[in-house]
């Protein structure tokens, strides 16, 4: 059987994107909203990032491509955040 290559999500091994969300931790705030925070080492921000990336373009190209409004700045970036955690995330993939 052939080896069929890295895990990839988004271009990036699926399991360096994994250790990157796992440096983020979430804190509930008394006002009931939710702070993302963490350190997240140079070696696994830069495969996060460009992951990121290509999500995001992704979400602007499909905005696009069906006519309605493009996403941009904080929404397409929350929007490309959630769209990878669920990608590296997906048991199935």
């Amino acid at each position: 059987m052939d080896d069929p290559g890295p895990d990839l999500v988004a271009g990036e091994p699926r399991a360096l994107l994994r250790d990157a969300l796992a440096s983020i931790r979430t804190d509930r705030l008394p006002d009931g909203s939710l702070d993302l925070s963490g350190d997240i080492p140079a070696e696994l921000a830069q495969p996060l990032l460009r992951a990121l990336d290509r999500v995001s373009a992704e979400l602007t190209a499909d905005d696009e491509r069906r006519g309605g409004e493009v996403r941009a700045g904080g929404r397409l970036q929350a929007d490309a955040f959630v769209a990878l955690l669920l990608r590296v995330t997906d048991p199935g993939a």
